[in-house]
């Protein structure tokens, strides 16, 4: 009989994978699967350069045998975190996007972000404020996995 890989997560996958996922099902498994691939290619090293990692950039504490999750850390680096480093520069942007339904805790993140941004709403799916937008940005919205669903154009200017 063969295994599932579902099988060989680990409690601690399940719990990183539902902290970033924000109770999305789909993405949750899609970053279980993750966790469970890499595992099967990790040697002993890799798994503590891993740790030393997370260690370093504030998520993990470790004090005698426990491991301490810093739970603002953690809030910080999922994916819905907001991207708090605004677009520098004087060029107008315009964001379109169109976002599935069953994507629609990716599309409000999308607005709040804009609206962070100070973008200007033209409709719910066409924004125009300054640019350029920050790389973060866009490697965010093909990890989300709705890169193909936004586009960005600078706009050189506009006529009436």
């Amino acid at each position: 009989m063969q295994k599932n890989w579902q099988d060989e997560a680990s409690f601690g996958d399940f719990i990183i994978s539902h902290l970033l996922s924000c109770s999305s099902t789909r993405i949750q498994k899609k970053i279980l699967f993750e966790l469970v691939r890499k595992r099967r290619m990790l040697n002993r090293q890799v798994f503590n350069n891993n740790l030393y990692r997370l260690k370093k950039k504030g998520m993990l504490d470790f004090s005698n045998r426990d491991i301490i999750f810093n739970k603002n850390t953690l809030r910080r680096n999922t994916l819905f975190a907001k991207i708090q480093a605004k677009p520098a520069g004087d060029t107008k942007v315009m964001v379109l996007f169109d976002i599935p339904e069953k994507k629609r805790k990716i599309r409000n993140w999308l607005r709040l972000q804009l609206k962070l941004w100070d973008f200007e709403m033209l409709q719910q799916s066409v924004w125009l404020g300054k640019g350029p937008l920050p790389k973060d940005f866009t490697i965010r919205l093909d990890l989300l996995g709705v890169g193909k669903c936004v586009k960005i154009f600078k706009i050189e200017s506009i006529k009436a």
